[in-house]
């Protein structure tokens, strides 16, 4: 398989996969939450820009 026509087939896996995940708002909240980005609880995680636990100071 040559490079362009990988690329073709994961451009369709995802148009198919954002098709899916974007009917509804409950379904792309599923999504989210599935791969990652949201907690559980609906909360966007530290890693993507939510708000973490503060650190504690050393001193």
């Amino acid at each position: 398989m040559q490079l362009g026509d990988r690329n073709v087939v994961i451009l369709g896996l995802l148009k198919q996969r954002t098709e899916r995940n974007t009917v509804s708002r409950k379904k792309a909240r599923e999504a989210l939450i599935s791969d990652g980005i949201y907690t559980a609880k609906g909360k966007l995680r530290k890693e993507y820009g939510g708000k973490g636990k503060k650190a504690k100071s050393v001193a």
